[in-house]
């Protein structure tokens, strides 16, 4: 029967190896810090779960870069899931992409949209009370919701081609 207690205060008490086992790649040992010691993470820099905008997708545009998001970062900035915006975009509650790339597989591309883009549907969602209350209970075909994200999808076009 082993000793575990003897065998884990051993390999705690012994010199750290410079390489792991069977390789050449070094180990490398960092102190452990506490709480204190630790810097203040940037508010910029931290991740939030609960936002849609954390993540985006730069991307080549017009010989310069810009940010894109997902059907995913769409759906959550909406508080719904990703197959509910796919059913929206194919039975016309909102627009189609502007923006699409060709997908890893041969089933499907990958739908991009604009901040700008994100953030009138976000607004328009607001004023047309899709947040209010339970999801479920309000029909979205009873809004205005549809006419006015393809309005301003219109007039995002006609500015981006102004620009």
């Amino acid at each position: 029967m082993r000793d575990w207690d003897t065998e884990f205060a051993n390999i705690a008490d012994s010199p750290p190896t410079q390489f792991y086992p069977g390789s050449t790649r070094r180990i490398s040992r960092r102190p452990v810090r506490t709480q204190a010691e630790l810097r203040p993470v940037a508010q910029e820099a931290y991740y939030d779960p609960d936002r849609w905008d954390t993540k985006p997708q730069v991307k080549p545009f017009n010989g310069g870069y810009r940010e894109f998001f997902g059907i995913g970062d769409l759906a959550k900035a909406l508080r719904r899931d990703a197959v509910t915006m796919r059913k929206w975009e194919s039975g016309g509650v909102i627009p189609k992409a502007t923006y699409v790339i060709s997908g890893k597989t041969a089933n499907g591309n990958r739908r991009l949209y604009t901040r700008e883009q994100i953030e009138a549907m976000v607004r328009i969602a607001e004023e047309e009370g899709l947040f209010d209350g339970d999801p479920r209970g309000i029909r979205i075909t009873d809004t205005r919701f549809t006419e006015r994200v393809k309005e301003a999808f219109e007039q995002l076009r006609q500015k981006e081609a102004a620009a």
